[in-house]
């Protein structure tokens, strides 16, 4: 049991070590209910200990074994590896003994009420041993957890039904309580998640079936239906949006060089290298090429972008938008690194009035609003798009329709 304690220590401790970012391409949450969620199930709950027919399977007639329990849970995910979950465990327990192995008639049997709480962590298999994938619906986790419970049982004669207190002498009716188990669930939206889990309860007492014999630690092991609800945490499989939230801070700026080009010419009518010899006063020939010097080009300041800041290919289709000639500004609303997104998609997800524009650069799937010529109009936009509940709204800056960006800017 200590070493138990010790490994279930580690695992948590493990698992509070890992960042929100896990095994995700987004972010969780960051608001105080956004990362919690409840839960509810429900199933069989089967007793193993001293007075049990078989070793595994319940029996349902001379004493129905088959008992059900519930659970209430509530659980924190720290990243889409691992989560913490409370959890209270009510239901009924039962097991029943025929004959001893020897071939003596037994005729016990005893039934009762347990209540348990634990505190478990969960893994997310799928998440932890495959690479992400943010529209993924179907998860296999594990669980494992300590907890204590008690119960509230009595050994009864099968033939009689009469209490049986055959060197039953006072005992404890509660312990610690150890779990093991493994679960999937399927999920439904953002909101809600349908699974089924089983769980082994090993308890540190010989006493629930009220009976001292074989077995050291009696136990029991739940199959239930799982249901549960998540408090405004964007699922895993849905959208998630990478936007910073900045305004984009000014473009440097370098003059182009002067550009000297050299002009070769030739005569009309003549193959290059045989020009004519013509005189001048002092009688020398002039060489067979004529160089002509242009004059310097004037220096303008120019926008000049790496080519990692700069994509010119970066606008799609007709989803792209108008076309604005020099510069102007748009509001980006949403930034995505996999095509899974239509530009409605965005528009319907975020509500929005005005038309949704898409484009691709750096990696990036990008989606804005707004075309302005002027940087206060996109920012009135912006202000508006953060009052709609669009906190991570911001402005971007385009140069003959070529996104500017900042590097590592979404």
């Amino acid at each position: 049991m200590i070493r138990f304690l010790r490994y279930f220590t580690v695992i948590l401790l493990i698992s509070a070590s890992f960042s929100s970012h896990a095994q995700t391409q987004g972010t969780l949450g960051r608001r105080f209910f956004s990362n919690w969620s409840i839960g509810v199930s429900g199933g069989p709950n089967i007793f193993f200990g001293d007075l049990k027919v078989n070793s595994f399977w319940p029996v349902s007639t001379n004493n129905n074994e088959w008992r059900y329990a519930g659970t209430f849970s509530l659980t924190r995910q720290i990243s889409y590896v691992f989560a913490i979950r409370a959890q209270v465990m009510y239901g009924g327990i039962s097991g029943t003994k025929r004959t001893y192995n020897s071939g003596a008639p037994c005729n016990l049997y005893f039934d009762g009420t347990l209540m348990e709480y634990n505190l478990n962590t969960t893994i997310n298999f799928s998440n932890l041993f495959s690479t992400y994938k943010s529209n993924r619906k179907f998860f296999v986790y594990g669980t494992v957890g300590i907890g204590y419970t008690s119960w509230d049982t009595q050994r009864k004669n099968l033939i009689t039904d009469e209490i049986d207190t055959t060197g039953i002498g006072p005992y404890a009716k509660s312990a610690i309580v150890v779990i093991g188990g493994i679960g999937a669930y399927y999920s439904f939206g953002e909101k809600v998640n349908l699974g089924i889990e089983w769980t082994m309860h090993g308890v540190n007492s010989d006493y629930v079936d009220g009976t001292r014999a074989g077995f050291q630690y009696d136990a029991y092991s739940m199959a239930a239906i799982t249901v549960t609800y998540n408090f405004n945490r964007r699922n895993p499989a849905k959208l998630q949006p990478a936007n910073v939230g900045k305004n984009l801070g000014p473009v440097p700026v370098k003059p182009e060089p002067p550009v000297k080009p050299v002009v070769k010419t030739q005569t009309a009518g003549l193959s290059p290298g045989k020009l004519p010899e013509l005189p001048t006063p002092l009688g020398f020939p002039v060489r067979d090429t004529v160089k002509e010097s242009l004059p310097e080009l004037p220096v303008v300041d120019t926008l000049i972008f790496s080519q990692e800041e700069t994509d010119t290919s970066s606008l799609l289709n007709d989803e792209s938008g108008p076309s604005q000639p020099g510069l102007s500004y748009r509001v980006q609303v949403f930034a995505f690194k996999s095509n899974l997104y239509t530009s409605a998609d965005i528009k319907a997800k975020y509500k929005l009035k005005q038309p949704v524009y898409k484009e691709f650069s750096e990696g990036w799937y990008r989606y804005t609003t707004g075309s302005f010529t002027t940087l206060g109009a996109a920012n009135a936009l912006m202000n508006q798009l953060r009052k709609q509940g669009i906190k991570t709204a911001f402005v971007a800056r385009y140069n003959d329709d070529a996104r500017v960006t900042s590097k590592g800017t979404p």
